[in-house]
């Protein structure tokens, strides 16, 4: 029952969510054009535009941050290749040790670990926090970086913009992508070492 009704959730996102999606395309089209017709079935005032708008704002970041990530790993941007693991003695049952983890090797077997873990390989979900912690900080890159572009975009396009403010503001929104690009680097290595942890574990219990 559990397993069909995880499914139906699933079916019920891949339908609903499009859905409102096409709802924002449709009125932006009409906002573009200038032309009405839909008012007829829904609503400005209601619920399910506010609802599109705001779906469709999160699939698209969603969507660029998957981009981003990808260049970010392609390109070796989330710091050094190799990175050294320290484990002193009492930590480790092999009795400690120094390692050295080729980071975006590593980050490759990701998802095909997750796949794999039983549910006490990572009891305790370290793992699956700090992926979840790396893909938030990796997100919200995109947010600050849209954010950056529409200020620009609305200096130089409307004229009673006030600049000063504006780019005050752009200084903020760069200050907070350096601030969250940062905390991406330190979640990734955490990442990396959840990890090979969770891979050696399965390994050890082999």
């Amino acid at each position: 029952m559990a397993a069909f009704l995880g499914i139906s959730i699933w079916i019920a996102l891949a339908t609903v969510v499009p859905g409102l999606v096409t709802i924002t395309a449709l009125y932006g089209a009409q906002a573009a054009t200038g032309t009405t017709g839909l008012e007829a079935h829904f609503s400005m005032e209601g619920e399910w535009l506010p609802a599109g708008v705001a779906i469709t704002i999160m699939i698209l970041t969603q969507a660029l941050g998957i981009l981003l990530e990808r260049a970010l790993i392609k390109h070796k941007l989330l710091g050094p290749v190799e990175r050294p693991l320290v484990i002193p003695p009492g930590i480790d049952p092999a009795g400690g040790g120094e390692y050295t983890l080729n980071a975006y090797e590593e980050y490759q077997t990701l998802y095909l670990l997750l796949a794999e873990l039983c549910e006490d390989d990572d009891a305790h979900g370290h793992l699956q926090r700090a992926l979840a912690q790396f893909f938030l900080t990796n997100n919200t890159l995109v947010s600050f970086a849209v954010g950056i572009a529409y200020t620009l975009l609305e200096l130089w396009l409307v004229p009673t913009a006030t600049l000063l403010s504006g780019l005050i503001y752009v200084g903020a929104l760069i200050a907070c992508m350096v601030v969250s690009y940062q905390v991406a680097l330190i979640r990734f290595d955490v990442m990396l070492k959840a990890l090979w942890a969770a891979r050696r574990c399965r390994l050890a219990k082999a």
